[in-house]
């Protein structure tokens, strides 16, 4: 896509013989349509799946078990990203490092990774969800799951702190429908959806939604990308 230079999709690498052996390549190359697009944007342009090792060793994990890894995958992707920034400000940038435009975060686990990454990188954070704890947790109760259960089963409450924390650090949450918006993330604490639908008003209008008395992030039904997204962040497989 034009004004894009790099994306960067970080996720897990899995080097189990259970799981297909390019779950363990630490890198791939997404193969352009233009064949002419390395002559045109450089040898380091392009997409990218990077594969990052953390957690348990030679073992798929289901991604209610990589909580305690977090840390880990953050510290190798911060250490990726500030490689590659280097590479392509030699490439690109003068000399001085290229940082990422915006970080993405996928679901629950990834988004809390790319909150920190976010922070870390001064960085902005867009976040999408894709299914929400809360309303996981309000439908596994009407069916009559104890919530000790639930949170064994599903590490439900660590699940709702991150998507807390994505709600507060992310530039804009992108989701997939009207009902994400109204029932599920109005669940949360930080989610005004009387504000939202103001702003998406103002937005329509084409009137500025930033300023001091605004808020940081708004949730929005958003169905096309930035152009200018950079890197993505998925822990899960």
């Amino acid at each position: 896509m034009p004004g894009v230079y790099r994306v960067d999709l970080l996720t897990r690498q899995v080097t189990a013989p259970d799981v297909d052996s390019s779950y363990s390549e630490p890198s791939e190359m997404l193969n352009p349509i233009d064949t002419d697009t390395e002559q045109e944007n450089g040898e380091s342009s392009g997409a990218y799946i990077i594969r990052i090792p953390f957690g348990p060793k030679d073992k798929y994990v289901p991604k209610e078990l990589l909580w305690p890894h977090i840390p880990e995958f953050v510290d190798r992707a911060l250490s990726h990203i500030m490689q590659i920034s280097k590479v392509l400000g030699e490439q690109i940038g003068g000399g001085q490092q290229v940082w990422p435009v915006s970080i993405h975060g996928h679901y629950a686990d990834a988004g809390d990774s790319t909150a920190l990454l976010s922070g870390a990188l001064n960085v902005p954070m867009v976040f999408t969800g894709h299914s929400l704890g809360r309303d996981k947790l309000e439908q596994l109760l009407k069916q009559g799951r104890p919530k000790e259960e639930i949170n064994s089963n599903y590490k439900i409450w660590r699940r709702i702190e991150a998507e807390e924390l994505c709600l507060d650090a992310s530039e804009i949450v992108i989701t997939s429908t009207r009902q994400e918006v109204d029932e599920q993330w109005r669940l949360y604490d930080g989610f005004d959806p009387v504000l939202e639908r103001k702003l998406r008003a103002r937005m329509k209008r084409g009137v500025s939604c930033l300023g001091r008395f605004m808020p940081r992030m708004v949730v929005s039904i958003i169905s096309v990308l930035s152009d200018h997204l950079m890197f993505h962040s998925r822990t899960y497989t």
